[in-house]
């Protein structure tokens, strides 16, 4: 009786298996970066690219395993929106989770209009060009928002449901991305576009730049899937780190392989253009499949009917591959929505569920975001610059704040410990700061000036609540940092597209120093105990599956 009791509790359902989990975060990162992404870098680095996404990778691991301590320590629905909470308080928490809920509300958006560009291959009538820039038509748009209903329809299902459905998607698009890798080289492969014209012909700031401003750093955020669907897992505290740490390895090699792939595929010849003139290859509308047409067309016999089997097999994945990376995020963002809900952050009934253990209003209210956002998008690269640097406002606080759960939550068991704690969380800030000062101004301004907007509804809230729990002292420096960085990003090179009062390479040595100095605020102006009591950071809020 009691175990059935259990089963009826309103909750999220553990119901992911390990697998499950991998495979969400993996099928979250294989989407629209690897087919514009990968191109799209070449402008800023040229073949140099490929240590975009070397360095990416790197980053973005060291980043990335604070959350597979905090998410197997505390497992529960959208903890990287909620964790701040327990660190910073009311204020800084909300900031923290309303940096992660503008990526979250605007990335199943992005999915959408990546299904519909190179879907508009073959049906034009779905995407067009204004002004130099890609907009949906009104058809594309009733597209995008019919596959938004399908994946919120689905996810009315349950979590095992659309797990089940995501892992055999993820399954066959690893199996396409492997397929190229292997196939295009062999037919398709110009190993002097590696040198001829230069290996690093836009310098290192190039290669830098590339990685917030191209979408490279938008296509490794696969691995936030895992931990904020951390509270519906089987076993977490054993397997998100596990999740977690597959879908890096995972995604790290697929990328910078596809990299080589595409910077091997570029005919100049076949373009029209003189070579190095990466600026053309990071404009194609269709980079893989319009690489790989271009080499049909030049070749003949076996390997012109290949590469045009080639062209396609990208078509179609193009336009599954985003497909099912739209179904991850929107799954994704309930969960952040949820999660938000039950710091209090929004109204209560976006923290509810029903019978399946599914977060309906959340998932609502997150399909309407994506509709909302789709109507007006601006261009596929425009709208990843935004939400990258929003995303990396969470990376640091996150990254900020492991040394203090550490010191104010000693008793909570941690499965999975990052090692030197304080010096990794150190050098994970730096390297997001940085981060958020290569994605280039005025990019920083807009992007970090719509996070410091949740201060505004911070206030609203606050003021209902008779200003209870906001904790000032604790978060006040994550504002002044926020603005600080802006004011940075408009004084640095112009390669950042700053005024050039701070020139290039000295421009990064005041940011990294910048960003020194505000981990130790940060540190500072930490707790000496603990906010809230441990009792409510690990309250369950799942049930077990039958």
């Amino acid at each position: 009786m009691a175990k059935s009791r259990a089963v009826k509790k309103e909750g999220l359902k553990r119901d992911l298996r390990f697998k499950d989990a991998a495979l969400i975060g993996i099928g979250g990162a294989i989407g629209s970066g690897i087919l514009f992404a990968a191109a799209g870098g070449t402008g800023y680095a040229g073949p140099a690219v490929v240590l975009s996404w070397i360095i990416a990778a790197l980053m973005i691991a060291f980043i990335t395993i604070p959350y597979a301590e905090i998410a197997s320590m505390v497992p529960k629905g959208g903890i990287s929106a909620r964790i701040g909470y327990y660190v910073y308080g009311g204020y800084g928490g909300f900031l923290s989770g309303w940096a992660l809920f503008l990526w979250s509300a605007i990335i199943p958006a992005i999915e959408g209009v990546a299904v519909a560009e190179y879907a508009s291959y073959w049906v034009p009538s779905l995407y067009h060009t204004v002004n130099g820039s890609g907009l949906l038509t009104p058809f594309g748009i009733l597209v995008a928002i019919m596959i938004t209903i399908f994946f919120a329809l689905l996810n009315f299902a349950g979590i095992s449901k659309f797990g089940k459905f995501n892992s055999a998607l993820t399954y066959l698009k690893v199996a396409t991305v492997i397929l190229f890798i292997i196939l295009v080289p062999m037919l398709l492969f110009h190993g002097t576009n590696f040198t001829s014209t230069g290996f690093l012909p836009y310098g290192w700031a190039g290669v830098l730049i590339a990685i917030p401003a191209t979408g490279i750093l938008f296509s490794f955020g696969g691995y936030r899937q895992v931990a904020d669907m951390s509270g519906e897992m089987k076993d977490p505290k054993k397997n998100v780190p596990k999740a977690i740490g597959t879908t890096l390895l995972v995604q790290s090699v697929l990328y910078v392989l596809m990299a080589i792939v595409i910077v091997g595929a570029v005919s100049w010849s076949g373009l029209g253009v003189s070579p190095g003139t990466w600026s053309s290859v990071a404009s194609l509308s269709s980079p893989l499949a319009n690489l790989m047409h271009v080499g049909a067309l030049q070749a003949t016999g076996f390997v012109s009917a290949a590469l045009g089997a080639l062209v396609i097999i990208a078509l179609l994945f193009a336009i599954f591959s985003p497909f099912g990376t739209f179904g991850v995020y929107l799954t994704g963002a309930a969960r952040i929505i949820f999660g938000f809900a039950k710091e209090k952050a929004l109204p209560g009934v976006f923290g509810k569920t029903n019978k399946d253990g599914v977060p309906i209003y959340a998932l609502v209210l997150a399909s309407v975001l994506a509709i909302v956002f789709i109507i007006p998008l601006p261009s596929w690269y425009s709208l990843v610059d935004f939400v990258v640097v929003a995303a990396v406002v969470n990376f640091a606080l996150v990254s900020a704040s492991l040394p203090i759960l550490r010191r104010i939550y000693p008793d909570i068991k941690r499965p999975f410990k990052v090692p030197y704690v304080k010096l990794w969380s150190l050098v994970a800030f730096v390297l997001s700061a940085l981060l958020i000062y290569w994605a280039t101004y005025p990019t920083t301004l807009y992007a970090l000036g719509a996070t410091l907007f949740g201060t505004v509804i911070y206030l609203y809230q606050a003021y209902r609540s008779k200003w209870k729990e906001v904790h000032l002292k604790h978060s006040l420096w994550i504002p002044v940092f926020i603005i600080g960085m802006i004011v940075l990003s408009y004084y640095g090179g112009s390669a950042t597209g700053g005024t050039n009062r701070i020139q290039f390479p000295y421009d990064m040595y005041v940011a990294i120093i910048y960003a020194v100095i505000f981990w130790g605020i940060a540190q500072l102006s930490a707790p000496k105990k603990m906010i809230y009591k441990a009792e409510k950071l690990l309250q369950e809020e799942s049930t077990t599956a039958s």
